[in-house]
């Protein structure tokens, strides 16, 4: 019997795990800091409060991209 696709299968598993734990356990925490610890006011401040939330729903699109 042919195992060779369900080699991909899991591999592209395992790298989705890793890219959304990476990705919410630390990218997302450490931007959050650095836009809170900056000084930035006005317009600025809201864009880049926004930044968080973006980079979860890249994340989300790659992850249901990998999986489809």
């Amino acid at each position: 019997m042919n195992r060779k696709g369900q080699g991909g299968i899991s591999g592209a598993f395992i790298a989705i795990m890793v890219a959304v734990i990476i990705g919410v356990g630390v990218t997302i925490p450490i931007v959050q800091q650095t836009i809170d610890n900056s000084s930035i006011t006005g317009m600025t401040a809201t864009v880049l409060g926004y930044l968080p939330v973006i980079l979860g729903i890249v994340l989300f699109v790659a992850a249901a991209a990998l999986i489809r």
